[in-house]
């Protein structure tokens, strides 16, 4: 597929990209025709997902407690495409809580890492097969956001005697669970891992109240 993050670029850098979008579901049970998977029509119509993830970025770094970086090479696995504008990463003040670093590319895209380890893709592929929809990837947008934030995601590293190591992450709410995993070399697994537990369990972020003050 000709995406926005393939499944080879996500091996490439070692995320899983999550298969949780909502698709507009034209092609029925036959499933979509061959070259639909090589075929990108009208690609600008996600260029909503621009403004919008800069919007709740801004509402997010009202509500709370947050440093905000914003320039290029904060991330460069998320910025291998080519970029419209500064990537934005938000890093809460409590330390327990995930930070979140999202990239704007020109195909247009956001991609965006939450975390440690997890990339995600919106839309994770943009071609006519797939067939993503800016509404369902606006929503996927905010229900992922709105995850991380509520301290409702957790990231994990398996390393085991033998053979490639392996990153798995979950993301849930009362309506939902999503859930993933792939395999990454040793190598990046140990550094993720050195000196830190391998279960990542990751808080709440603290909101900000009107004197400035880490709320607890």
């Amino acid at each position: 597929m000709p995406g926005v993050l393939s499944r080879e670029s996500a091996d490439q850098i070692g995320v899983e990209v999550a298969r949780t979008k909502v698709n507009g579901g034209r092609w029925g049970v036959e499933g979509p025709p061959a070259e639909a998977y090589s075929r990108i029509t009208n690609p600008e119509r996600f260029a909503p997902l621009h403004d919008a993830a800069l919007a709740h970025l801004e509402r997010l770094q009202q509500r709370f407690d947050v440093e905000r970086v914003e320039g290029y090479r904060l991330d460069q696995e998320l910025e291998k495409a080519g970029l419209t504008r500064p990537s934005i990463r938000l890093t809460p003040a409590d330390p327990r809580a995930a930070p979140i670093v999202v990239a704007f590319t020109s195909f247009p895209a956001v991609i965006m890492r939450c975390g440690l380890l997890l990339v995600l893709g919106f839309p994770e592929c943009g071609c006519d097969a797939c067939d993503e929809t800016p509404e369902g990837e606006l929503q996927r947008l905010a229900e992922v956001m709105d995850d991380v934030v509520g301290g409702r995601f957790c990231e994990s590293i398996r390393i085991p005697f033998l053979g490639d190591a392996e990153q798995q992450w979950e993301l849930r709410s009362s309506m939902r669970q999503t859930r993933g995993g792939v395999r990454i070399a040793r190598s990046r697994a140990r550094a993720f891992a050195r000196g830190r537990s391998r279960t990542f369990e990751w808080s709440p972020w603290p909101l900000r109240n009107p004197s400035g003050e880490l709320r607890r």
